[in-house]
Order: structure tokens, then sequence, then C-alpha cells
């Protein structure tokens, strides 16, 4: 797992973690509504890094969870991250 992302694909990886959290396996499409542009760039990243599990349903990626790996890592980077 390559531990180092962007700033980009934190920001990214929460709105991952935020649809997670609610029950919901978003699509590329998805986060991309969510996040105002397209992030598919940044979610073959994050796969590509061994952050997040995906799978295709009907030929879009589906986020369907952090690896276990990542779970941790985003507990910590939770820690840091302040709620605005």
């Amino acid at each position: 797992m390559e531990f180092r992302i962007s700033a980009d694909e934190q920001r990214v990886l929460f709105l991952i973690v935020d649809h997670l959290d609610a029950g919901d396996a978003p699509t590329a499409d998805e986060l991309s509504r969510a996040a105002g542009g397209d992030v598919m760039r940044d979610v073959a990243s994050l796969r590509s890094k061994g952050w997040i599990l995906v799978r295709h349903v009907d030929e879009h990626p589906m986020v369907i969870g952090l690896s276990p790996m990542a779970v941790a890592a985003v507990r910590n980077l939770r820690y840091g991250r302040r709620e605005t």
C-alpha cells in the first residue's frame, strides 16, 4: 500500500468514507457530483495505491470498501482532521 496521497485524493477519500459510513457504496459518478468535478482519476489512483476496493457494476466503478490498512490510516487522518 502506498501511504502518500495528494490533498485531492484525501478529499475524495473522505467523501468515500462518508458514503460508506452511511451504508452506501458510491459510484465514481456519484462521487464526482458530490465533489463538484470529475474524480475518476483520484478514484483510480486510490485503488492503485491500495486504499479502496472497487467493483465494476454495469461498467461503472463502484467503491465497495476500504482496504484493511486504509481503515487504520483513515482513523489517523481523521484524528488530525478538523470538522468545519
